[in-house]
């Protein structure tokens, strides 16, 4: 994991109350952020293999609420798996792609915004597997602390949004790119049209 890999993931989970780097907990396998306000609360990224980063959040007693993998890319690392913590239990409930999706269009500030707002649809929904995938959702948000609710919608929202304006960027630089490529094109038409004089003069 290189710095801009690493500077990336940490931007996801940042809040007005910084994480700064600990010297004393990181090591060659982990990298350790602390808040200032709050030794316990940790973010620890750990590398798994060359291409896998474990992110792990954790509370002001200590406790793992969050549990995040990652893919190493060239260009953004890629979220492959998310995990939260159980209300008052301990275990980790996991979210797929499209719970995932749902939170991102449907995140409010708060659990009760964003639950409500996902209820509001719930009718709406014909598709039976869509409407599964929504209970399912709200399901799990439900059984979240307030606090570990808002944290998996802002980081998700930062996430979502980071890989749309990078793919914006993206699609931009290869239209860019491709704008530069008529030139070519070009000159295989004028070869072709000279040719096809060349034909008609003999």
């Amino acid at each position: 994991m290189n710095k801009k890999q690493e500077q990336q993931i940490l931007d996801y989970y940042s809040t007005a109350d910084k994480y700064i780097r600990s010297k004393t907990h990181s090591n060659a396998h982990q990298t350790v952020f602390t808040k200032e306000s709050d030794k316990y609360q940790w973010l620890v990224l750990e590398q798994k293999s060359q291409c896998e980063v474990e992110v792990r959040q954790t509370d002001s007693h200590g406790t793992i609420t969050a549990r995040d993998n990652y893919e190493l890319t060239r260009n953004l690392p890629k979220c492959v798996g998310v995990e939260r913590l159980c209300e008052g239990a301990n275990f980790q409930i996991p979210f797929n792609a499209d719970e995932i999706n749902l939170i991102y269009q449907f995140g409010e500030q708060s659990k009760a915004e964003t639950c409500a707002s996902l209820s509001a649809i719930l009718p709406q929904i014909k598709d039976s597997d869509t409407k599964q995938i929504v209970s399912d959702t709200l399901k799990k948000l439900n059984a979240l602390s307030e606090e570990t609710c808002a944290e998996l919608t802002a980081t998700t929202k930062r996430r979502k949004m980071t890989e749309r304006d990078h793919s914006v960027m993206a699609r931009l630089a290869r239209a860019k790119e491709q704008a530069k490529q008529p030139t070519v094109a070009e000159g295989k038409k004028q070869r072709t049209h000279s040719k096809g004089k060349g034909d008609m003069a003999l």
